[in-house]
C-alpha cells in the first residue's frame, strides 16, 4: 500500500499540477512514507503562490512528499505570494506515480498565515453622532476557518492495510497566526499480526516572523494495546530570492508504517531540507534529504527531486528517489528498510475543470527501480476528480496503483490506495 503512496510523492513535488495528488498531506498517507511529503512540498510552494483562491486544490496526492500525507487533497484556500511567477497551480495538486510509499513523512503543511488588518484611526465623531459604547467587541480565542478530513486505504497484494481517517479543523487566533487541530482513527492491518487502531490528536501553530514562516505542532497517539506515544514537529520557510523557498524540517514520532512496527513500538527523529525553485512560470524544480535515527538503532537516507514542465491542461515531470539504510531491519522491526534502493522515472498528467462543479485529473509513470543491485521495472498510474458540491464544500475521490517495491517478498509488489478529502469552509 505504501508504494503506493511514494507514488504520490513522487508526484507532488510540492509544486506539482492539480493533477497529481497524496498524502496528501498534511497526512500520514501511508505507513512506508518516511520522510518526504508532499506536505514538505506543499510548504515550501506555499510561500511562492499568488494570492488566488481555487476552486478545488489538492492537498497529498500521489506525489513525492510529500510526497504522499500525503497526503492528498484538494484544497480551497488563498496563498500568499512571495514570487512573481505564482500560479493556479497548488504543489499538492500533483499526483505522485512513482515514489516509494515511505516517501511520505506526514509533516503537517500549514495553511497560509493571515495578516492581522491594519489598524484604522477612529474618524472624529460629529455632535449629531450618538455616543460611542464602552462595551467593546467580543473576539474569540480562536476563529474556526474550516474543517478538513483525510481519508486513505492503502493495501497491497501481502494483504498488508493501513487504512486512515483525520480531520482538521484550522481557525485563526486574535494575532492573525494559525492554529490546526487533527484528531482520527486509523486502523493498521497484517496477517499473524495483531491489528493496530490508533487515535492521533495533535495541534500545530503556525505564523510569520520577518521573513519566516515557522510551524511547531506536537500531540500524543493512542493505540488499542499499546502505550501513548508523543510526536512533535517543527518546520520553518525562508524565500530565496523571488523564485526560490527553502524549508527546513525536523519530526518525531510512532513510525506508522505498518501493523508490525507500531506493535513494536518504533519511533524515528526525521530532519532536513527542502528547496523548491520556480524556474519559469510553467516550470520547477523540487528537491529534498531526509535523514532518520530509529529507537531500535537503525538510520535511514532518503533524497527526491523532480522537475516539472506544465503544457497547457497537461505536464510532463522526471523523478529521481533514493533510500538506503544502515541495516536491514524488515525482519526484525518490521519495515521496509533496503540498503541500497532507487527510482528513476518519467511522468505525464492532465488536469482540467471537466464541468463547472467537476474538475479531474490523471497521471501515469514509468522507468526503473533498483533494489540490492536487482533492476525491474517501475509504473503506476493515478485519478482523482473534485467535485463541488457546494461554494464552501468540496470532496476529493481518487484511485492510485503502483508497483513500486516498498515490502519484501517472493512475489512482485503491487500497491493500490484510495483516497479522498472533504473540505468545508466557515
Amino acid at each position: 500500500m505504501e508504494g503506493h503512496f511514494i507514488l504520490y510523492i513522487l508526484l507532488v513535488g510540492e509544486a506539482l499540477p492539480k493533477t497529481a495528488w497524496e498524502f496528501f498531506e498534511s497526512t500520514n498517507l501511508g505507513p512506508y512514507i518516511s520522510q518526504i511529503d508532499s506536505a514538505d512540498v506543499l510548504d515550501s510552494r506555499n510561500l511562492m503562490t499568488s494570492d488566488l483562491e481555487k476552486s478545488s486544490e489538492g492537498q497529498s496526492f500521489s506525489s513525492v512528499t510529500d510526497l504522499l500525507s500525503s497526503s492528498d487533497s484538494q484544497e480551497s484556500l488563498k496563498k500568499r505570494s512571495y514570487s512573481e511567477y505564482g500560479d493556479s497551480n497548488e504543489p499538492s495538486d500533483v499526483l505522485l506515480l512513482a515514489a516509494p510509499e515511505n516517501l511520505n513523512p506526514g509533516l503537517y503543511s500549514p495553511p497560509p498565515v493571515n495578516s492581522p488588518p491594519e489598524s484604522v484611526t477612529p474618524a472624529p465623531i460629529s455632535p449629531a453622532a450618538e455616543p460611542e459604547s464602552n462595551e467593546t467587541s467580543f473576539v474569540p480565542f480562536w476563529e474556526i476557518d474550516d474543517l478538513t478530513v483525510n481519508l486513505s486505504d492503502n493495501f497491497s497484494n501481502f494483504d498488508q492495510s493501513n487504512r486512515i481517517v483525520e480531520p482538521t479543523v484550522t481557525g485563526t487566533l486574535p494575532n492573525g497566526d494559525r492554529l490546526a487541530i487533527t484528531t482520527g482513527f486509523n486502523r493498521y492491518t497484517q496477517p499473524d499480526v495483531d491489528t493496530v487502531f490508533n487515535v492521533p490528536l495533535k495541534a500545530s501553530w503556525t505564523g510569520e516572523m520577518g521573513d519566516f514562516t515557522t510551524t511547531a505542532g506536537g500531540g500524543v497517539d493512542f493505540f488499542n494495546q499499546l502505550p501513548v506515544a508523543l510526536n512533535l514537529n517543527v518546520s520553518t520557510s525562508l524565500p530565496i530570492g523571488k523564485k526560490a523557498t527553502l524549508s527546513l524540517f525536523v519530526d518525531y514520532g510512532p513510525y506508522k508504517f505498518n501493523a508490525t512496527t507500531l506493535n513494536n513500538q518504533i519511533t524515528a527523529w526525521r530532519y532536513g531540507p527542502n528547496l523548491y525553485w520556480q524556474i519559469t512560470p510553467d516550470m520547477y524544480l523540487f528537491s529534498l534529504v531526509r535523514w532518520g535515527r530509529y529507537n531500535d538503532g537503525n538510520q535511514e537516507q532518503q533524497s527526491f527531486s523532480r522537475v516539472e514542465k506544465k503544457l497547457g491542461n497537461f505536464y510532463v515531470a522526471g523523478n529521481l528517489f533514493t533510500w538506503r539504510y544502515r541495516e536491514d531491519a524488515e525482519s526484525t522491526s518490521g519495515y521496509f528498510s533496503p540498503s541500497d534502493f532507487l527510482v528513476a522515472n518519467g511522468e505525464v498528467g492532465w488536469q482540467e475543470n471537466v464541468l463547472e462543479w467537476l474538475d479531474c485529473g490523471a497521471a501515469a509513470s514509468w522507468g526503473r527501480q533498483r533494489l540490492s543491485s536487482r533492476w525491474s521495472s517501475a509504473y503506476s498510474y493515478n485519478a482523482k476528480c473534485t467535485f463541488e458540491i457546494a461554494e464552501s464544500l468540496e470532496i476529493d475521490l481518487g484511485y492510485a496503483f503502483s508497483n513500486v517495491i516498498g515490502q519484501t517478498g517472493n512475489s512482485a509488489f503491487n500497491n493500490r490506495a484510495i483516497t479522498g478529502q472533504v473540505r468545508a469552509k466557515f
